[in-house]
């Protein structure tokens, strides 16, 4: 996927963690959600939790190479798992809806080579 279409995913899972947190009556947790990904610690570049989102996609890749290469039909782990772990470590539990936030989500730029 084209980097602006993986940002623009990620911007519809922080988005739709929100939606999901505030439909189910959240609206405390939505805010910890905006907070954690609007905020940033002084000298940082990145906001709190596209740091800690990235660290954990990263781990989450290793891993799934990992299980990927001891049995090739392993179940991939999910960029949403990545974002539920970093939610999860902010006291953030989502429901289960969150896994379909990004559902009709369609890249539109192409992958450069």
């Amino acid at each position: 996927m084209a980097i602006q279409d993986q940002s623009d995913y990620i911007g519809d899972l922080i988005v739709g963690a929100e939606r999901v947190l505030t439909d189910e009556g959240r609206s405390d947790l939505a805010a910890q959600v905006e907070h954690l990904f609007t905020t940033k610690n002084p000298g940082d570049a990145d906001v709190i939790g596209m740091v800690e989102f990235e660290r954990n996609l990263a781990l989450a890749r290793e891993e799934d190479a990992k299980n990927v290469l001891k049995d090739p039909h392993s179940q991939r782990i999910e960029v949403e798992d990545a974002m539920a772990v970093t939610l999860q470590k902010n006291h953030i539990d989502l429901p289960d809806n969150f896994y379909t936030v990004a559902n009709d989500f369609h890249p539109k730029f192409r992958l450069q080579k």
